[in-house]
């Protein structure tokens, strides 16, 4: 299982114009965290990129799927990001418990 490449939220727009596509974890927009202002916040810079997306929620894994609507993913290139984003979850999961020594990466923005 490969390591997911994580991008900030100003860099989302150039990785759709690029072709790619993104998986968002909920748990990233924290406990204040406001899933319809960030799609909102995403699209409005997206859209000064000239690029139109779509969000795709997918609540049993609580992920968002973010694509360009010109470039859309293959359901097998979706399905192993997201079974990419679950391992790193898990991992990331796992390190939580193992101590403080263990640093956890941060959220995108």
């Amino acid at each position: 299982m490969t390591e997911p490449y994580l991008v900030a939220q100003d860099a989302i727009a150039e990785e759709l114009l690029r072709g790619k596509w993104c998986v968002y974890l909920h748990e990233w927009l924290g406990d204040d965290g406001d899933l319809p202002t960030w799609q909102a916040e995403v699209a409005a810079k997206a859209s000064l990129s000239g690029v139109e997306v779509c969000f795709v929620e997918i609540p049993r894994k609580d992920m968002t799927l973010i694509a360009n609507v010109r470039a859309l993913p293959s359901f097998e290139q979706v399905t192993e990001s997201i079974a990419a984003l679950e391992d790193y979850r898990g991992r990331v999961d796992r390190q939580r418990w193992h101590g403080p020594a263990v640093r956890r990466l941060p959220p995108p923005e």
